[in-house]
């Protein structure tokens, strides 16, 4: 306040005090007094009387206009003409008290306080809003915002960039925009379940662009409430992970081929060990005369044989393969079974192998090629171990319902049923001082040429990806055993009755085979025939696909190869549809990574078969796929 009567200031004083305004004065009457008491005092109000000795009212609200601050002046005076009046208001007073009328002055300044307390909390919660938007339009990480019923109201930027939309094309949208079909009805249930009940779900998501392609996004939605704790919008916050799963994807192949270089020798044995009764018993049956009843047993011995062969191959080709597939519930007793009649012919004779799996029908979630490189990680780390000296490799796996369990990695298992696998060994140990390191990457004891160092780390990662834990205790020369714990899935289809096969579906239509090996060929084709089918044969694609062109209904179904010279079994079915859309088409292939079921669903292909596979399997599938009608 200031005022030129320090009676008219004690009036002005005594009045607010009797009306119950408690206030804190600082009176001044000169401008360089004025000037620093709105640096010194920090007022919230001024109140200016017009008429003062050396400067006016004026002056002082051009003062205050000068400071920048938002400060809320009163005039309080005794007369003013009209013109002087507006030109006070003009200069920015927030209004004009008489001294005659002081009964306005209190809920004036009340006003007028609480006024430019509301202007300031806008004003930073503009400065608030406005660092929002800048930090959420420059940040790296995808942003959606919807409302309950999954409306899309925001995007950032970088989401659309991601994505290849507009802003226009996606507000207003539901998320489902970007579905990509790699989630089923279950993955979406359960995160809305999540959602709805309040809590934040995260996850791995792959979304799909406006141009058709995928990324892959480690994503957190958060449920958004506002002042009153009522749910308001939902909040999606992702980032973009499509190049490091590509990079794990290729360490983690790296190594399974490192694996499967240990294991080679073994492989050798056992593909050895299979082919030496096929050879022996083609060569006594060729040698019998006909009728000869043991040429039956011959002929059994060759197909279980040749069976086994397949078997290690799919072991092989499932283990190698380059990028992981879906989780599914799986028997880990089973595929521990598999892994150890892989490597059982690679450990050296003065190795035992000792198991004690308690495990049977008991199930875990999991990719089986991930866990597969688990267990072959860790026994192979374990022959390695034992090198040079005899030795026991125990390998056991039972379930066990464990407390809150302390892990390595400072990995802290909640409470709940687990699957253990145990895996250890009699060999020289690990150093105490090594055993926090051992999970690094491209961290290693072994000599050069001897293992990159990846992986125990690879089985951490996976491990931990399945929200287990893993346990390690080793003492030098005497050995080591790690325990994997691994959450107790479920089967769906447990107790389910085993399938009866029955007889072999016959049929009289048209079949036309092409395959680069003729002995394919021809047991295919005379399989085929026995079953009643009229079958037509090409070792070359080019002549095959000129045969359709000339006579495009010369066959019912037809069945191909995928790996063949001049044209790939995709390229043949391709022209094959273009001539013929309805024709049913089978491709088969032994191995590739660059031909998948889905790929050939796509390309309108009825049908993907994994060879090898016999007569058999092929009639049934060519069966089933001729009485489904037209549509693949």
């Amino acid at each position: 306040r200031k005022d030129t009567n320090e009676d008219d200031a004690l009036l002005v004083e005594r009045h607010v005090q009797q009306q119950g305004l408690a206030v804190e004065w600082t009176v001044v009457q000169t401008m360089g007094a004025f000037r620093q008491a709105l640096v010194s005092a920090a007022p919230d109000l001024v109140l200016l009387d017009y008429h003062l000795d050396g400067f006016d009212g004026a002056d002082g609200l051009a003062e205050i206009r000068a400071s920048g601050l938002d400060l809320p002046a009163l005039v309080v005076t005794g007369t003013l003409g009209e013109e002087t009046a507006a030109e006070i208001m003009r200069l920015g007073a927030a209004d004009l008290i008489l001294k005659t009328h002081l009964v306005r002055l209190v809920p004036a300044m009340k006003r007028e306080v609480e006024a430019a307390q509301i202007r300031r909390r806008q004003r930073a919660q503009e400065v608030d809003n406005r660092l929002l938007n800048q930090a959420m339009a420059q940040t790296p990480d995808a942003i959606l915002i919807t409302d309950l019923e999954g409306v899309i109201l925001y995007a950032n930027p970088a989401l659309l960039t991601l994505s290849g939309y507009s802003m226009e094309e996606v507000v207003g949208q539901n998320p489902r925009l970007f579905k990509s079909g790699r989630h089923d009805q279950a993955f979406y249930e359960s995160m809305w379940s999540t959602l709805r009940g309040g809590a934040t779900w995260r996850g791995q998501l792959f979304n799909r662009r406006k141009d058709g392609s995928l990324w892959e996004q480690q994503t957190t939605i958060s449920p958004v409430y506002n002042d009153q704790g009522h749910l308001q919008h939902y909040l999606a916050t992702g980032r973009d992970i499509t190049h490091e799963t590509e990079l794990e994807n290729r360490v983690a192949q790296a190594q399974r081929l490192e694996t499967i270089g240990v294991l080679t020798s073994g492989i050798a044995h056992d593909f050895n060990n299979i082919l030496m009764p096929v050879l022996g018993h083609a060569e006594l049956g060729l040698q019998r005369p006909p009728g000869d009843p043991a040429l039956h047993h011959d002929l059994e011995v060759i197909q279980r044989s040749a069976q086994r062969a397949a078997e290690l191959v799919k072991q092989v080709l499932a283990f190698a393969r380059k990028s992981p597939t879906e989780p599914v519930s799986l028997d880990l007793q089973n595929l521990l079974q598999d892994s150890l009649r892989l490597l059982r012919a690679s450990l050296p004779t003065t190795v035992a192998i000792e198991e004690d799996l308690q495990a049977a029908h008991l199930r875990v979630v999991a990719d089986p090629t991930q866990l597969h490189q688990v267990i072959l990680n860790l026994c192979t780390n374990a022959g390695q171990a034992m090198r040079g000296r005899v030795g026991r490799l125990r390998v056991g796996l039972r379930r066990e319902d464990l407390p809150e369990t302390p892990c390595a990695q400072h990995v802290m298992l909640p409470a709940g049923p687990y699957l253990v696998l145990e895996v250890g060994d009699t060999g020289r140990g690990i150093q105490p001082d090594h055993l926090e390191s051992i999970f690094l990457p491209f961290f290693t004891t072994k000599g050069p040429g001897e293992g990159t160092g990846l992986g125990l780390s690879i089985t951490s990662g996976i491990v931990h990806g399945l929200g287990g834990g893993i346990q390690v205790q080793s003492t030098p020369g005497v050995g080591t055993t790690f325990k994997i714990h691994l959450p107790l899935g479920t089967d769906p289809a447990e107790n389910a009755p085993p399938a009866q096969e029955g007889p072999l579906p016959q049929g009289r239509e048209r079949i036309l085979l092409v395959d680069d090996e003729a002995s394919l060929l021809e047991v295919l084709g005379a399989g085929l025939q026995q079953l009643g089918y009229s079958t037509l044969t090409f070792q070359s694609p080019t002549q095959a696909l000129e045969v359709l062109r000339a006579v495009p209904f010369v066959a019912d179904l037809l069945v191909t190869d995928y790996t063949m010279p001049g044209l790939t079994g995709f390229d043949l079915a391709t022209e094959a549809l273009k001539l013929r859309p309805d024709l049913k088409v089978v491709v088969m292939s032994g191995y590739s990574d660059q031909a998948t079921e889905a790929q050939a669903l796509a390309l309108g292909c009825s049908a993907f078969l994994a060879k090898p596979l016999g007569a058999k399997p092929l009639a049934r599938a060519i069966r089933a796929l001729l009485d489904a009608g037209a549509a693949p």
